[in-house]
């Protein structure tokens, strides 16, 4: 009986003709080369999480960091930590990652959230399943112990995102992730909270209450002042407390000395034609989520930002 239903279902739908299935030839080709152009990035974005491969200067500044975090953090029991940015694709997941993964070296039992509700990377870093994640526990239908899943790395743990959400700002400001966090700070000795960028969504504002203090991302030669600028003041409205700037994408040189360079070296290209092009993302979007333009944001007026995350 079953079976005789779903034919009928079937059987009821409509099917298209010959001219709307060839309409959409060019969308799907489309979404084809976006999802492989996506695939390839990732790629790249994963050479950048340390590895046996990682540089030792690149292996030392993420060790400089996190003696510093040390001496900038009370002596509580876990010490909680946000890593975000001040626009989007500057790096904050990837740093957030690593510096996950060099205090986990220490023997610290560590844990890593993904609070981006929006567009998460975390799953893709560690190459895992996105869900069942944060989202998931905040609206009752997995349990912590659920969706908190240990790392191929020595004493790192994470929660990815799960299933994007409509309503991220009013999940992370439930009375659900407060219980988290107070559960999980029993059993970690760090928790660091990768959210979306300051300037575009106020979801890294709402986790802020969570947290003992936020590190901001900078992104050599791309960030602009006035962003960073906006960002610390959305930050001290909510009186949270900034631990630090991390510079993101210096080029060291031959020596050991830094080397400054140009913006396009973080442009990234794609044969079309024959011919290679520079394919830039502009600020004011977030991956495939528009946020707005920064029109109502005073002044500032938004500027192109290279993908570098």
């Amino acid at each position: 009986m079953e079976e005789n239903k779903k034919q009928e279902i079937v059987q009821k739908q409509p099917q298209m003709n010959w001219f709307q299935k060839f309409r959409q030839i060019p969308s799907i080709q489309l979404r084809k080369r976006q999802n492989k152009r996506m695939a390839q990035d990732y790629e790249d974005i994963r050479e950048k999480v340390l590895n046996n491969k990682t540089t030792f200067h690149v292996r030392e500044a993420y060790k400089a960091l996190r003696t510093n975090l040390i001496f900038s953090l009370p002596s509580a029991d876990c010490k909680k930590i946000i890593i975000t940015s001040a626009l989007a694709s500057e790096g904050k997941s990837t740093n957030c990652l690593n510096l996950a993964i060099t205090f986990a070296e220490m023997d610290a039992k560590v844990l890593i959230i993904d609070c981006d509700l929006r567009r998460p990377n975390l799953a893709r870093l560690l190459d895992v399943q996105n869900a069942p994640g944060l989202s998931n526990y905040l609206v009752g239908l997995n349990s912590s112990e659920e969706i908190v899943h240990k790392s191929s790395y020595n004493n790192l743990s994470y929660i990815t995102a799960g299933n994007i959400p409509p309503n991220p700002v009013e999940l992370l400001s439930s009375d659900n992730m407060g219980k988290l966090v107070e559960k999980l700070e029993k059993e970690f000795d760090y928790i660091f909270f990768d959210t979306p960028p300051v300037n575009l969504v106020i979801d890294t504002i709402v986790v802020s209450k969570y947290v003992h203090g936020i590190v901001m991302i900078a992104l050599q030669n791309s960030t602009d002042k006035e962003a960073i600028r906006y960002s610390l003041n959305q930050i001290k409205f909510a009186g949270a407390k900034v631990l630090g700037f991390i510079l993101n994408g210096v080029v060291f040189g031959s020596n050991g000395e830094y080397k400054n360079h140009s913006k396009r070296k973080y442009q990234s290209t794609y044969a079309a034609n024959g011919r290679k092009k520079t394919r830039r993302s502009r600020g004011g979007t977030y991956g495939s989520y528009s946020y707005g333009g920064y029109g109502g944001y005073g002044n500032y007026s938004s500027r192109r930002n290279d993908r570098y995350e």
